[in-house]
C-alpha cells in the first residue's frame, strides 16, 4: 500500500490548467457509508471521533506528501485546524470532503510550482560534482520551512537523478532530455487525476486510521484486486505501459488472445479502441493508463479492434488495425509451479520435489474450487510419480491471499482437524477444520518461509508446525499478518457506487477477523 501511496504522491498536483477537484454527487454519501461500515464492521469496533480524526488528518497529508517535500511546514500548521473536524465531515456537521480538497489544492499548487522549477534547472548544466547529502527516504524528515528550503530539496533530487543517469551509461544530456519528459509525462497525467482518485486516498487515510489492512477502492481499483485474488482476468492478455502520449504494449501474455491472433506485438503503440465489429474507434492518445485498461479489458467472447502503429512502423502515419476475441487470460507467472532437484550430499543423493507457491488465488468461479489447493494437489501427484525422497514448499515471497485456500493446502498434508482459530469481534472464536480424511503426500516436508510470508502463509506454516508434520526453514520470524479481511461491494449499497457498463463497483476491504494456530498461539505482530 505504501508503495501504491507514494506513486500517488509523484503523479497528485499541478493542475494549473483543469477544472478544480469538485467532490461527486455520491462522494458525501461514499464517506458516510464507508465510515459507518468500520464502525459496525471492523474488528475493533471503534468509533470516528475527535480522536481518530487527528490521526486521519495525519495520513492523508502523508499520503499525499509521501516524501515530505511539496507541502511547507506553514501548510502543515495552517492545515491543523481540521484537527478535529474531519470527523464532523461523516456526520454532516462540517460540509462533505472540504478539507480534502483544500489540502490538495494547496498540495498541487506546491507540486506544479516545483515541476515548473525542475524544468527552469534542466536548461543549465547540473553540477554533479559537489559534495552533498540526500536522504532518500523523507518519510520521517520535517517538511521544509521556506520556500527557499524546499527548492534546495528538490535540486538535490535532481542531482540524485542526473548521478542515476550517468551510473546507468547515460550522457548528461540524454538524461536531461529523459528527465524532462519525465516530468511533462507527470504533468500530464495529474491534468487527468478524476475525484475518484482523491477520494481513494482520503477515504484509504481513514481506513488505516483503524489498521495498516483496510482501505477502500476505487472501481479500477477494486477490479485490480479481483485480478490479483484469481489470478485471472477477462481481457487479450497484453502487458501496456503509457509514457504520457502512447499506450505501448510491453508483453504478452503466452497463450493469451493477442498471442493467439499474432497480429499484436511487445513495441506496438495503441492509439485508439474500438469495441465489437461496427464500433467507432475512440481515441486513447494521452489517455490515462487506467482509462485505457479500462477499454480494452471486457468480457470473454466480446470483440475488441485496436488501432495501433506497429513497433516497427516507418513513420506514425503507418497504423492497422487489430481485431481480437476477448477470453479468460490466466496469470501464469504467479501460479503454483513445481520441479524436482536432485541434491547430492557426502555420497548420498536425495530427490527433492519443490513447489513453489508465489500468492494463495482462488479459482476462476469462485472462492474455494480451481485455486492454489488444487493446483498444488496437482504438482504433488505429478512429483510423487517421478519419484521423490521429500517436498519442499516455497512460501518465503507469499504476502498470503485467499483464507479457505490456506485451509484446503494445509489439509493436503495433514489426516484431519482444525487448521487456523478464527476470532470475532464478538469474541466468539470458529475453529476452520481439514474436514477431509487421509493425507495426498503424507512423506518428509520442509516449507521455506521469510520475513516477507505474511497472513495466509503464516497459517499453512504455522499449521503444519503445530502439527509436527513439517520442519518450518527460513528467517527468524515471517511477516506477523494475523488479521483476516473482508470485502464490501459498494454498489449493493450506494447503487451510484458502481462502475458502470458492467464493470465493478467501489468496495472496502476491513480486518474483520483475527486468526490464531491450532494450537492457540497468534501471529499478529510475531510471525
Amino acid at each position: 500500500m505504501q508503495k501504491y501511496l507514494a506513486i500517488l504522491a509523484l503523479t497528485f498536483g499541478g493542475l494549473s490548467v483543469a477544472a478544480p477537484i469538485e467532490p461527486g454527487p455520491t462522494d458525501a454519501l461514499t464517506l458516510n457509508f464507508v465510515a459507518s461500515l468500520l464502525e459496525e464492521a471492523h474488528y475493533t469496533g471503534s468509533r470516528v471521533d475527535d480522536a481518530r480524526s487527528s490521526v486521519w488528518l495525519s495520513d492523508y497529508l502523508d499520503a499525499l506528501d509521501y516524501g515530505h517535500m511539496v507541502f511547507l511546514q506553514s501548510d502543515v500548521d495552517e492545515f491543523a485546524h481540521f484537527d478535529d473536524l474531519l470527523d464532523d465531515e461523516v456526520i454532516g456537521k462540517q460540509p462533505p470532503l472540504a478539507a480534502a480538497t483544500m489540502i490538495y489544492e494547496r498540495y498541487r499548487t506546491r507540486f506544479l510550482d516545483r515541476l515548473d522549477g525542475l524544468t527552469v534547472m534542466l536548461q543549465s548544466p547540473i553540477d554533479v560534482e559537489t559534495d552533498r547529502e540526500w536522504v532518500v527516504d523523507r518519510t520521517e524528515q520535517a517538511w521544509p520551512s521556506t520556500e527557499e528550503e524546499s527548492v534546495a530539496l528538490w535540486r538535490d533530487r535532481l542531482v540524485e537523478q542526473m548521478i542515476e543517469g550517468q551510473l546507468q551509461g547515460r550522457e548528461a544530456d540524454e538524461q536531461r532530455e529523459l528527465l524532462e519528459k519525465r516530468y511533462n509525462r507527470i504533468k500530464n497525467e495529474v491534468m487527468q487525476v478524476t475525484t475518484a482518485d482523491l477520494l481513494e486516498v482520503y477515504i484509504s487515510a481513514l481506513a488505516r486510521t483503524y489498521d495498516p489492512h483496510s482501505s477502500y477502492f476505487k472501481p479500477s481499483s477494486n477490479e485490480n484486486f479481483d485480478i490479483e485474488m484469481s489470478n485471472s482476468l477477462e481481457g487479450i492478455g497484453a502487458t501496456l505501459q503509457s509514457d504520457g502520449e502512447y499506450t505501448t504494449v510491453m508483453s504478452l501474455v503466452p497463450g493469451g488472445p493477442a498471442d493467439k491472433e499474432g497480429s499484436l506485438q511487445p513495441g506496438d503503440r495503441i492509439i485508439a479502441v474500438a469495441q465489437g465489429e461496427t464500433g467507432k474507434a475512440s481515441d486513447i492518445i494521452a489517455l490515462r493508463l487506467d482509462d485505457v485498461v479500462d477499454q480494452i479489458r471486457g468480457d470473454r467472447g466480446s470483440i475488441v479492434r485496436l488501432t495501433v502503429i506497429p513497433a516497427d512502423a516507418s513513420d506514425i502515419s503507418d497504423v492497422v488495425e487489430v481485431r481480437i476475441v476477448r477470453d479468460k487470460v490466466i496469470i501464469e507467472e504467479t501460479k503454483a509451479s513445481g520441479m524436482v532437484k536432485t541434491v547430492s550430499e557426502k555420497g548420498h543423493t536425495m530427490r527433492i520435489g519443490v513447489i513453489d507457491v508465489p500468492s494463495f488465488y482462488i479459482g476462476p468461479k469462485n472462492w474455494d474450487d480451481g485455486g492454489v489447493s488444487d493446483d498444488v494437489e496437482r504438482i504433488i501427484g505429478e512429483l510423487t510419480a517421478q519419484g521423490i525422497d521429500a517436498i519442499l514448499i516455497d512460501l518465503r515471497f507469499n504476502g498470503g491471499g485467499s483464507l479457505g485456500q490456506s485451509v484446503q493446502m494445509a489439509g493436503l498434508f495433514i489426516d484431519r482437524g482444525p487448521v487456523v482459530q478464527i476470532r470475532e469481534r464478538s469474541g466468539e472464536i470458529e475453529h476452520l477444520k481439514d474436514k477431509v480424511g487421509g493425507r495426498v503426500y503424507g512423506g518428509p516436508l520442509v516449507v521455506l518461509t521469510s520475513e516477507y510470508s505474511a497472513s495466509a502463509s503464516e497459517i499453512v506454516a504455522g499449521a503444519l508446525k503445530d502439527y509436527g508434520r513439517a520442519l518450518i526453514v527460513g528467517s527468524e520470524t515471517t511477516h506477523g499478518k494475523g488479521t483476516v479481511q473482508t470485502m464490501f461491494d459498494l454498489s449493493r449499497f450506494i447503487p451510484s457506487a458502481g462502475g458502470g457498463m458492467g464493470g465493478r463497483g467501489a468496495a472496502v476491504k476491513l480486518t474483520t477477523q483475527k486468526f490464531y494456530m491450532p494450537l492457540g498461539s497468534a501471529t499478529q505482530q510475531r510471525g
